[in-house]
């Protein structure tokens, strides 16, 4: 029986935990988005001539402001998709996890 209830804690702390990372990286995500929104503000009211610099990998690479705001509208449009894709994961684990709660009688004790 012990064994039992070690098993069900385990797989408790597996959804909590899946749930906390999913949750966290759509906030990494939200924030980055938010990012580039700021930068495509900025450079939407600038001289498309106008030299930029953009981090790739690790490197400065020198651009142009015309060529720079469709790699970041993408880069932008990436990012509400994933965010879109995790959020919809995030709702299929919680009912997932509140239907395993349902069918394992589980009650959660605060202390």
């Amino acid at each position: 029986m012990e064994q039992h209830s070690n098993g069900l804690q385990l797989r408790y702390n597996e959804y909590k935990q899946t749930m906390e990372n999913l949750q966290a990286k759509i906030i990494e995500l939200g924030n980055d988005k938010d990012e580039h929104e700021v930068v495509l503000a900025t450079l939407n009211d600038t001289d498309s001539s106008r030299k930029c610099y953009r981090m790739i990998g690790g490197a400065l690479v020198e651009t142009n402001v015309k060529s720079t705001i469709p790699v970041l509208e993408t880069k932008k449009g990436n990012l509400s998709a994933s965010i879109s894709t995790l959020k919809a994961e995030l709702v299929k684990t919680a009912e997932e996890f509140e239907k395993w709660k349902k069918d394992n009688k589980i009650q959660v004790v605060r202390q």
